[in-house]
């Protein structure tokens, strides 16, 4: 297959992501990232149109790292590592700033990945995980995402902004998980879906939560409350 050809396919599949549904999906068991990213999609184009290309390897400062293709083969090797992350945004806010130093973080049909401050006795494999994980973590630990003006960090003064002062946080909020009184279950006719959970409306975002969808949640809060 030629590079031209995987390049259409890339931009087809593109176009397909700009069309996508008009509601956000936040509640607690929905998608780790709705819209695939743009890497991700890349690395599975490769593999399915060259699967004996060798899978890249990142270096991710302090960090050492194995992928699987799913949660239980990461257990099986590593079942010493009783730390088990669902591969969303909170939940890696979490970990960074908790300064755990290992854990299995699982991002569902991309597989797992075993990530440690030790180093990993890696196998050697050329897997689909193996090209497509590498790209989800870089991305999901990047400076760009969790520095001081990160995208995460930014969001989340807004966000929290706003819902301190319509009095609608109801426990403990994380970058990217809040916990709202339930009246905020009105925004749903707004298209933004979370969870009842514990008489709370509960929201977590996903990865590609963007923000023009931050600046409607944003308009929507204002409007109801």
């Amino acid at each position: 297959m030629t590079l031209r050809t995987i390049e259409s396919q890339f931009s087809e599949a593109l176009l397909k992501l700009g069309h996508g549904p008009n509601s956000q999906d936040l509640s607690l068991n929905g998608p780790i990232s709705p819209l695939t990213h743009p890497k991700v999609l890349w690395a599975q184009l490769q593999f399915q149109n060259n699967p004996q290309q060798e899978a890249p390897r990142f270096s991710i400062p302090d960090w050492n790292y194995e992928c699987f293709k799913d949660l239980a083969a990461a257990k099986n090797k590593y079942p010493q590592i009783s730390l088990h992350l669902v591969g969303k945004p909170w939940m890696i806010d979490r970990f960074l700033s908790e300064k755990k130093t290992e854990a299995i973080i699982d991002f569902n049909e991309l597989g797992a990945v075993v990530i440690s401050k030790d180093p990993l006795e890696l196998e050697a494999k050329n897997e689909l995980c193996d090209h497509v994980l590498p790209q989800m973590l870089n991305y999901a630990l990047s400076p760009e995402l969790w520095g001081t003006n990160g995208k995460w960090p930014r969001f989340h003064t807004r966000l929290k902004k706003i819902l301190l002062e319509k009095n609608l946080l109801q426990g403990q909020e994380y970058c990217g998980y809040y916990p709202l009184n339930i009246v905020a279950k009105k925004i749903e006719n707004s298209g933004f879906l979370g969870s009842e959970v514990d008489n709370t409306y509960l929201l977590v975002l996903p990865w590609s939560f963007s923000l023009s969808a931050l600046e409607k949640l944003e308009e929507v809060i204002e409007r109801e409350f």
